[in-house]
């Protein structure tokens, strides 16, 4: 861990880092709740389809609330270094560029592609190892999803 310029029973001011995520949990929570308005909500004796999210919301924020509220003993936000940062923002970027893609070109061939990238490039495995798991997994995926489970999946303009 690394060495903290904190004096003992002198606390630096600022946001802590688990007072941000409990924060961040319930930024979440109220995203969810404000989405799930849409839906109807029920009774206890007859839920409807925004019952559960709902309550699933109600949970995640009063977590997030408790979390912030007793998250002061963790490091403050501002010490804190990110040295991932660069990686986490290219695959966040990548699967936004997948989501973009996956109506135009189809899941199989975006999860493929999305996969060697992510395999190949951000991981820089080895060519043979990547190919075989990103074809593997963007095919097998889509035979469970689609045709077992018979859940439609977006398919590429050229029926593949």
């Amino acid at each position: 861990m690394p060495e903290s310029t904190e004096t003992p029973g002198q606390r630096p001011r600022g946001l802590r880092s688990d007072q941000f995520s409990g924060l961040m949990l319930v930024a979440l929570a109220l995203y969810v709740g404000w989405a799930n308005r849409e839906f109807p909500v029920g009774t206890l004796a007859e839920p409807g389809p925004g019952y559960l999210p709902l309550a699933l919301a109600l949970f995640l924020g009063a977590m997030g609330l408790l979390i912030a509220l007793w998250g002061g003993s963790s490091r403050a936000l501002a010490s804190m270094k990110w040295p991932e940062l660069t990686r986490a923002v290219v695959i966040l970027a990548a699967c936004a560029v997948a989501t973009l893609a996956l109506e135009r070109v189809g899941y199989r061939l975006t999860i493929i592609a999305l996969l060697i990238f992510l395999l190949g490039v951000v991981e820089r495995r080895r060519p043979l190892p990547v190919a075989l798991a990103s074809l593997g997994f963007g095919f097998a995926s889509f035979y469970v999803v689609a045709d077992l489970l018979h859940v439609p999946l977006p398919r590429s303009p050229w029926g593949f």
